[in-house]
C-alpha cells in the first residue's frame, strides 16, 4: 500500500510529462502516480513508463474533452493510498516535498495541507518571485504568460482569508470518503469549490510557508490561470534554491 497517491490531470502537454515524472520518481515516500490524459493521442513516454514501473498508472481517453475536476475525481476513485497529493504537470516538486508536507500534516492531525507561501518562476519573462497569500495589501506582481505587471493590493479589494486556501497545486489531503466532497465538473476554480466544501464540513485545513524551497510554481502562456508574487527574487538564487530544477521543455 503506497503512503500517497499522486494525481496529475493533463491534456495536450506531453512535452511536460518527462519533467514531472522526474519530480515524482525523486520523492522519498512510498507513492503511486495516477495520470489522466485526454490528448488526441496517448503519450508514448507514459506508456513506456507504465510498462516498466507498476507504481505508475496512465489513463488515456481521446473522446470528449473532460474537465479538470472530472479528471481529478476519476483519479481519486482509482487511488489506493489514504492520502491524495496534487502534482500539476507543469510545476516542480523537490525530492523532500512530499515527506515534509505529510510529516507536518500528521503532526497537526490535519485533513488537508497546502502552501500559503510559495516560490514561482515565469520562464517567459525570467521572473523569479515568492508569493505570500497572507499579504492582503502592498505591492504585488501579476504574472500572466510572459508579462509582468505591478499591482497594489489594498484593503478594499475582495481578498479574504479564503484566498490562502486556493491554488490547488500544493494540496495534500485524506482521500474523500464521501462523493459530495469531490470536485465540481469544471476546469476553472475547481480548487475553490472543493476547498469551500471541505472547510464547511469542519475538516481541519492548514496552510504553511515554504521555507525549505520544496515547490516551484511555474507560470507560462499555457497556464490555466494567472498568478501573483509578493516579492521579486534575484535570478541567481533559482538554481541555488532548486538545484534539481532543469526546466520544462517548451516553456
Amino acid at each position: 500500500m503506497p503512503a500517497v497517491s499522486i494525481i496529475t490531470p493533463t491534456a495536450g502537454r506531453h512535452v511536460f510529462l518527462p519533467a514531472i515524472a522526474r519530480c515524482v520518481m525523486s520523492q522519498s515516500v512510498e507513492w503511486e502516480w495516477l495520470v489522466h490524459d485526454n490528448s488526441p493521442e496517448p503519450s508514448a513516454f507514459m506508456q513506456a513508463l507504465c510498462a516498466t514501473d507498476p507504481r505508475v498508472r496512465y489513463f488515456h481517453s481521446a473522446g470528449e474533452r473532460q474537465s479538470i475536476g472530472w479528471k481529478r475525481n476519476l483519479l481519486i476513485g482509482e487511488a489506493r493510498a489514504p492520502l491524495i497529493a496534487h502534482f500539476d504537470d507543469d510545476d516542480y516538486y523537490a525530492p523532500h516535498y512530499l515527506a515534509d508536507m505529510i510529516r507536518i500534516m500528521r503532526e497537526n492531525d490535519a485533513d488537508l495541507i497546502k502552501l500559503s507561501e510559495f516560490y514561482l518562476y515565469a520562464p517567459g519573462s525570467a521572473f523569479f518571485g515568492y508569493m505570500d497569500l497572507n499579504a492582503k495589501t502592498g505591492l504585488h506582481f501579476a504574472l500572466a504568460g510572459s508579462t509582468v505587471e505591478s499591482i497594489e493590493f489594498h484593503d478594499k479589494m475582495k481578498i479574504g482569508a479564503d484566498f490562502v486556501l486556493f491554488y490547488g497545486f500544493s494540496y495534500i489531503y485524506k482521500k474523500p470518503a464521501n462523493a459530495s466532497f469531490l470536485f465540481d465538473d469544471i476546469s476553472l476554480c475547481e480548487d475553490e469549490s472543493f476547498i469551500r466544501k471541505l472547510v464547511s464540513s469542519g475538516a481541519k485545513v492548514i496552510a504553511i510557508d515554504d521555507r525549505t524551497a520544496s515547490c516551484l510554481h511555474l507560470v507560462h502562456p499555457r497556464s490555466t490561470s494567472r498568478c501573483f508574487a509578493r516579492y521579486t527574487m534575484p535570478p541567481f538564487l533559482l538554481p541555488r534554491l532548486f538545484p534539481g530544477y532543469g526546466g520544462f521543455p517548451g516553456l
